[in-house]
């Protein structure tokens, strides 16, 4: 599939990591490719951090969905502008904006996303019926997206957290003076900012606190936060650049937070994984990731006695712990793809240039 251009539209750092793999294996097999990327949190500072060949193309609009609205129209816009300078074969993003650009240019869209219909209700109301593939985990084959709807098993982060691809540097836990002999524990907390987002609810602060105190009493406490840390929390807070962070989190001994990409991020790791807000229970890959997998567990805000006393167990033996989470990974990979292996084998069969 040599010379394939590819445009890529993201909306989330996590989207970054998503596809990074892939814009690599375009540009190594001869072709192009360009990221239209939404300056939100770190979403540039990944970009710059992977060298990819990427383009600023908007930012958060403050007054909700008004603003949500208005962000999305000019964002359209600019990538249309783009993409008819650059001519792509194929577009592939996580955004709105792939399908209406691609039915314009009369080239195939892809819309990759994870979350259910309901989590998201206005992304996959007008996202999916104007692109020409919706392609999702098989956790998601039940919502039956339309004849173009692609699925596959496994999960967005083996885009970046397969082992073809990824394995933790040593350079960067010596960084942090991070030794196997002491154990290392990684939590996030979140802003809950999404539009999806409303009313929704994390880990709750008196939780918080007793967790640094149990962790910080075995070893070595990181917090990763979107936001202001309170002063007893700062001095815990991650201090390397955010493309160095899924190294920690590969080697930790646990990880709590209200990140539902983090929680499953340490899943596909093998890393014990414990998830709280009031989205639990209700997010088909976390629920199968949980449930067939056993690679994570999920905790209600109110259900914080619970959630304590499952991290005190898994402390009790941590050997023990970390070696049934390798056996769980061990499974989960033999029956999931690598997805960013996955993504070019797609553009191989589906992509103009590629037949």
């Amino acid at each position: 599939m040599s010379g394939l251009r590819l445009l890529v539209d993201v909306a989330h750092p996590a989207h970054v990591h998503l596809f990074r793999n892939l814009v690599h294996r375009v540009l190594a097999e001869g072709g192009a490719a360009t990221v239209a990327a939404r300056d939100k949190d770190v979403t540039l500072e990944l970009c710059r951090a992977y060298r990819l060949p990427h383009v600023s193309v908007s930012g958060p609009w403050r007054g909700g969905y008004l603003g949500l609205a208005g962000e999305l129209a000019v964002r359209t816009w600019r990538v249309l502008r783009i993409a008819q300078r650059f001519r792509p074969d194929a577009l592939v993003g996580t955004s709105v904006s792939v399908g209406p650009i691609g039915r314009l240019l009369r080239r195939p869209s892809f819309v990759f996303n994870e979350d259910d219909s309901h989590i998201t209700p206005l992304f996959a109301a007008i996202s999916y019926p104007l692109c020409d593939f919706p392609v999702t985990p098989a956790a998601l084959a039940h919502e039956r997206l339309g004849p173009g709807h692609l699925t596959y098993q496994g999960y967005h982060e083996l885009a970046y957290l397969h082992p073809a691809s990824f394995a933790p540097r040593a350079s960067v836990l010596a960084q942090l003076g991070l030794v196997p002999e002491r154990p290392h524990f990684v939590l996030r907390l979140v802003a809950l900012r999404g539009h999806h987002d409303a009313r929704a609810r994390g880990l709750p602060l008196d939780v918080v606190r007793e967790l640094v105190r149990n962790l910080a009493a075995r070893g070595r406490v990181l917090i990763t936060s979107e936001g202001t840390l309170l002063p007893e929390f700062e001095p815990l807070r991650f201090p390397l650049p955010p493309d160095r962070l899924h190294d920690v989190l590969a080697t930790a001994a646990l990880y709590v937070g209200d990140s539902q990409t983090m929680a499953a991020e340490a899943a596909v790791l093998g890393v014990p994984s414990i998830r709280c807000n009031s989205f639990v229970g209700r997010i088909s890959v976390l629920e199968e990731l949980e449930h067939r997998y056993g690679l994570t567990r999920g905790f209600l805000p109110e259900q914080g006695v619970e959630l304590l006393a499952t991290v005190r167990g898994w402390l009790a033996d941590l050997d023990r712990t970390l070696e049934e989470w390798r056996a769980r990974r061990a499974r989960m990979l033999d029956e999931c793809v690598d997805l960013a292996d996955w993504q070019w084998r797609m553009l191989q069969t589906r992509a103009p240039t590629a037949r």
